[in-house]
């Protein structure tokens, strides 16, 4: 009997030991992202087998009266919100009111038809190629600090689009609109707004009492962090105007999505058909399989499959990732920018996975010469926006240098197609040699693609700009842009956007290094009569005529 209880006690002191470890490592992890504990900071809660084994929080949750994040503190998630539009859509599908085939048309008619039809599953996946409303609403010069908008906006927004980005399945781009367009559909076929819904067909069955779609900006939420952000060393709290649900917009607790994450990690959950269902990876146009399933990516970490979706907006940063194969999820909210959400899960993740044996791969590292490595260097530019990537050799490795960015990246090996980032593996660098491909290289971040094109940038800039000058509107956006040239330069003014300079890169294509470019059309005569504005890889081909 002692020695039954020897065994008992000593396997429980052992687990009791581990536990503390892991418990002050993630301790560890979280002090190194707060600045002081007067500042904001961040909640993580880790989940293992069912459990909540983890829950803890540095910083404040509101600085004006210096209250500390505690156990239900409730907090904006941004973008993992998609994951329970997706959720809506999958209840309504095995209440069979709808199939992820359908047409969205027979759902919103108002919507053009852009030449091939967009499904259901498109706009789940991020294949619709739907433009993003967010570069939309900035090219119209929106007016963010004075100004919200709704989905009703948005809509209407939609509903004046002549084109889309690509044929719908041909390739994923992130585009918000998907889901703010899920949310109509859910409203249109169950005669509820998403808000009654979810909290309905899903939260209230869940238990998730403290999770829900925002439906009311004025409304007291109790306990609820506020966002900040930096400025000049002094902190300061964004203001927004605007009630947009579907691609965000929903509020939740640690202890809630800890009940969430069980969709995912227990496989005889009454729900599980919902993880199925918004883990489902379906195939490009080509073949190819996505890394971005429905509401959710899919991609691989330490050898293992992760599900996973971060949040971003205002003054906030937050995590959700779950890996199934170890019962494992960690959830992290910050309420400050400059906290990296995603940065710290994957810290955490490293203190279960990082020394497993299945984890180091045998596969043998390839190896470039310089032949091969000067074959891939030169000039590439984002397909839809003027943000540009020099890469180059130093020292026998290949480097990225952003337009955007202060350094070059160095680049390694994967295979003889791609390369990753030496600071970074989860980036990868993939050329296409494809003749009737319109990219020449993906950058792979995590799952969401970004193409860009090989460009020969024009030695002999056109040196009468004045040419270009006049006034532009378009139909979609109806806005107006001017153009105008002082000391021989271009310059671009639009609603709260005054003074930008225009400079040429590829022949008749300008840009202001903001991920926006303008190319500009002539007649027969050579004259400029129009130009295109594409932006931030999400927003293809929008008109503006000049006027003038």
């Amino acid at each position: 009997m002692k020695k039954f209880l020897l065994l008992v006690f000593t396997i429980f002191s052992t687990y009791s030991f581990g536990q503390n470890s892991i418990d002050e490592r993630i301790d560890s992890i979280l002090s190194k992202q707060v600045d002081t504990q007067l500042s904001p900071g961040l909640t993580v809660g880790v989940v293992k087998d069912g459990e909540l084994i983890y829950h803890n929080s540095n910083g404040l949750m509101n600085l004006e009266y210096n209250i500390p994040f505690n156990d239900s503190t409730i907090f904006g998630i941004a973008s993992i919100t998609k994951q329970f539009t997706s959720a809506c859509i999958a209840i309504l599908e095995k209440q069979e009111k709808l199939s992820v085939n359908d047409d969205v048309r027979k759902f919103i008619p108002e919507l053009a038809f852009y030449g091939d039809t967009i499904r259901i599953k498109h706009l789940l996946s991020h294949t619709s190629g739907i433009r993003n409303h967010n570069v939309l609403l900035d090219l119209s010069g929106f007016d963010y600090e004075h100004q919200g908008y709704t989905n009703r906006m948005i809509q209407q927004l939609m509903f004046l689009q002549k084109g889309i980005n690509n044929k719908p399945g041909d390739k994923i781009l992130y585009s918000n609109t998907n889901y703010v367009l899920l949310a109509l559909i859910t409203q249109r076929i169950s005669g509820m707004q998403i808000d009654k819904f979810a909290k309905q067909e899903l939260f209230e069955p869940l238990g998730m009492s403290n999770t829900f779609y925002r439906s009311d900006l004025e409304r007291i939420i109790k306990n609820r962090a506020y966002s900040y952000y930096k400025e000049e060393n002094n902190y300061k709290q964004p203001k927004s105007l605007t009630l947009c649900v579907g691609a965000g917009g929903m509020e939740s607790t640690i202890s809630d999505l800890t009940i969430w994450s069980q969709i995912f990690l227990d496989t005889n959950h009454k729900y599980s058909y919902i993880s199925d269902f918004i883990t489902d990876l379906d195939k490009l146009n080509n073949g190819e399989k996505m890394l971005h399933a429905r509401g959710m990516f899919v991609t691989p970490y330490n050898g293992y499959t992760t599900f996973n979706h971060s949040g971003r907006d205002l003054g906030m940063r937050s995590q959700f990732i779950c890996l199934p194969d170890l019962n494992l999820g960690v959830i992290v909210f910050a309420n400050a920018e400059h906290i990296n959400a995603v940065n710290v899960s994957y810290q955490i993740l490293d203190l279960f996975t990082q020394e497993l044996p299945q984890n180091k791969s045998s596969q043998k590292a390839y190896r470039h010469n310089k032949k091969e490595l000067n074959q891939v260097i030169g000039h590439y530019q984002e397909l839809n926006s003027d943000l540009r990537m020099n890469l180059f050799i130093n020292n026998d490795t290949l480097n990225a240098q952003s337009s955007f960015g202060k350094n070059p990246v160095q680049l390694i090996s994967n295979s003889k197609k791609s390369f990753s980032r030496i600071d970074n593996a989860s980036v990868k660098y993939t050329f296409l040699t494809e003749e009737n491909s319109e990219s020449d290289l993906l950058v792979d971040f995590g799952g969401a693609i970004f193409y860009f094109e090989r460009i020969e940038l024009t030695t002999n800039p056109n040196p009468n700009v004045s040419e270009y000058s006049g006034i532009y509107f378009s139909e979609e956006l109806n806005v107006t842009y001017e153009l105008i040239v002082s000391n021989n330069e271009l310059f671009l003014n639009y609603p709260n956007n005054e003074g930008l300079l225009l400079k040429e890169g590829v022949k008749d294509v300008f840009g202001a290094n903001k991920r926006t470019k303008y190319t500009f059309i002539r007649d027969d005569r050579n004259n400029v009569t129009s130009f295109y504005t594409a932006s931030e890889g999400t927003v293809k081909d929008i008109l503006f005529k000049r006027t003038n």
